[in-house]
This record gives structure tokens, C-alpha cells and sequence, in this order.
């Protein structure tokens, strides 16, 4: 009897690239940004290493696209929680806020990759563009929730980006303060801080 040859798999450019990326994902976790190849991106994941040399003009293309890929990992995350938690304005600000503080979230390889890719914005352009435009995307959705807490208060709308401005710098802070002390009551009392200091700011006019 012949050799039995398994049928072989087509994937579309797309697929591919969903491939590779998740592949980088998972290197960046393991390696480290400092130590990431495309040969590892290839051995890790079994492909070719010319499937990512075709799909991307370079690895900063890879960089940015996986960048892309663990922030929209955390915003879909908060999206769906959202849509299960209450209508209650304040509530729905918590849960945003304790999303990005969920067990899979605080996991040490996600926050090395975040912080790595932190760094690379630092060193490339077009990885900065990205993280800047999903920021804004992350701290839009923030306002916006903001917003509505002050609307239900008849609170006015000034005091919505100085809040805004004040708890994304507090998250951001919490992230780092995570990563050197892995302390959930100092996590707890961060975010809670962020709720007592929207409930103070957004008292009704």
C-alpha cells in the first residue's frame, strides 16, 4: 500500500496573515521585541519562512499588525462585557475600567508583550501610529462613558476630559505598578479610586 498523504490545506492571504500575527503574539510573549525574528515567527508557527516575507513587506509591518492585534484583543474584551453588565452609567464605567484588569489580561506574557510593544513605539514611527490610534480609540470609549454619568447627574461636560486625562494615566500606572508588585489590593484600590474620583468630579451641577 502507498503512503497515505493527508489533503492539503489552502488558506486565503488573510487567513495566513491572522496566522502569522497570532504566531508573533505568541513569540513576543516567549522572546521578548528584542529577540523577535521572523525565523522564530516561522518556527513557532511551522510555516515557511517565505509565507511571511510574502505577506509582509517587513517585520516592523509584522510589529504593527500584532501590536493591532493584543489591543483589539483587550477592546473587543471590554465590548462584550460591557454588553452583559447594567445600564446603570456608573456601573458600565466599572466594568470598562476592571476589564483590562481581568486575570487574562494581567497574565505576565500579555503585559510583556504590551510593554514591548510600548517600547517599539518609542523606536518606530509607524508602530507609534498605531498605538496612538488605538489609545484614542480605548480612550474615546472611556469619555463617552464618562459622559454618560455626567448626563444622568445634570453634571456638565467640562469636567469629563480632565477625568478622562486623570484615569488613563492612573491605568496605565496601574499596568506597570502590576508588573513590578503583582499586588491585586493595590489593582482594587486603583480602580475603586478611579470610581470615587468620577463620582466626585460628576456630582450634579
Amino acid at each position: 500500500m502507498g503512503q497515505e498523504h493527508k489533503p492539503r490545506v489552502f488558506r486565503s492571504s488573510q487567513e495566513r496573515r491572522a496566522e502569522i500575527i497570532e504566531a508573533a503574539f505568541q513569540c513576543l510573549q516567549e522572546y521578548g521585541y528584542a529577540k523577535l525574528t521572523a525565523r522564530k515567527i516561522a518556527e513557532h508557527s511551522n510555516i515557511a519562512l517565505g509565507h511571511i516575507t510574502y505577506h509582509f513587506k517587513d517585520m516592523k509591518e509584522v510589529l504593527v499588525e500584532t501590536y493591532r492585534y493584543a489591543s483589539m484583543t483587550l477592546f473587543e474584551a471590554t465590548q462584550q462585557d460591557l454588553s452583559r453588565s447594567p445600564n446603570s452609567p456608573i456601573d458600565q464605567l466599572r466594568v470598562f475600567l476592571g476589564t483590562g484588569f481581568s486575570k487574562a489580561f494581567l497574565k505576565r506574557d500579555y503585559l510583556r508583550v504590551r510593554i514591548d510593544l510600548w517600547s517599539a513605539a518609542l523606536a518606530h514611527d509607524d508602530i507609534a501610529v498605531v498605538e496612538r490610534e488605538l489609545y484614542e480609540r480605548y480612550r474615546s470609549r472611556l469619555t463617552e462613558l464618562l459622559r454618560n454619568v455626567a448626563a444622568v447627574r445634570g453634571c456638565g461636560p467640562e469636567k469629563v476630559q480632565p477625568l478622562a486625562d486623570t484615569i488613563m494615566a492612573t491605568l496605565e500606572g496601574l499596568w506597570l505598578d502590576w508588573e513590578r508588585r503583582h499586588n491585586e489590593t493595590a489593582i482594587h484600590n486603583g480602580l475603586e479610586g478611579c470610581i470615587a474620583l468620577a463620582n466626585a468630579m460628576l456630582l450634579e451641577a
